[in-house]
């Protein structure tokens, strides 16, 4: 949105994303559309560049060069956004309950189809804390609180948990004032939509009023209250 206000008003802004991951998206469908975007605006994309300090005198950041070991790269900024790293709370990292190593350290070791510890049958996890390969959005933790529900019930009275969790997630992503494109996909990286029936591998108008006006409406009224 910044890129598509810069144009509108003809300032001639240099943009750059940089990130962290190999690519601009996980989901080869989505990341095509984003790349279009940002050729669109000619934004620089940056991959495998991993924020490690930022020099607010100099107005410099220092990324390290994930496929260069032991190089780092500092680029000048006027404005500079940052996105930090998502991790659990402390209490979890350091407690017997969280992964131990690997790409999910510190969060909630869980099943991550059942939601259930595998060390600690009377323990579940979802949303933020949990150590789920999947993005962590309010569209994720809607589908995971029915699974975790049943799936807790089901131990409390003696069962084996029934109830699966796909990885769903969702990710609104606005490209520009009136479109956005409605990423959803599981843990296979498949687009999942909602609606079969609507194209939402590209950007929308119909999305974009999904994002301003309906998610906010069903946030407050439906998903806080337990009803969607």
């Amino acid at each position: 949105m910044a890129a598509d206000y810069f144009r509108m008003m003809g300032r001639p802004v240099k943009v750059i994303y940089a990130t962290a991951g190999g690519l601009l998206f996980g989901v080869p469908e989505f990341c095509t559309v984003l790349q279009g975007v940002c050729d669109r605006y000619g934004i620089e994309v940056l991959t495998k560049h991993e924020l490690i300090a930022v020099d607010p005198v100099r107005k410099v950041a220092k990324f390290a060069l994930k496929d260069k070991p032991g190089e780092t790269r500092e680029i000048e900024f006027d404005m500079l956004h940052i996105g930090p790293p998502q991790r659990a709370p402390e209490f979890v990292r350091e407690s017997p309950i969280a992964h131990p190593d690997g790409q999910m350290v510190g969060f909630v070791n869980v099943d991550i189809y059942t939601l259930q510890s595998p060390v600690y049958c009377n323990v579940f996890s979802l949303g933020d804390a949990a150590g789920l390969p999947t993005s962590r959005t309010g569209a994720a933790v809607r589908k995971q609180a029915p699974v975790l529900v049943n799936n807790l019930i089901q131990v409390m009275n003696g069962k084996e948990p029934n109830k699966r969790y796909n990885g769903y997630t969702s990710c609104p992503l606005v490209t520009a004032y009136g479109r956005m494109v409605l990423a959803e996909f599981d843990y296979s990286n498949t687009p999942t939509p909602t609606v079969p029936f609507i194209d939402t591998c590209k950007e929308r108008f119909d999305m974009w009023l999904l994002k301003k006006y309906g998610l906010p409406w069903m946030y407050w009224n439906l998903m806080l209250r337990g009803l969607a």
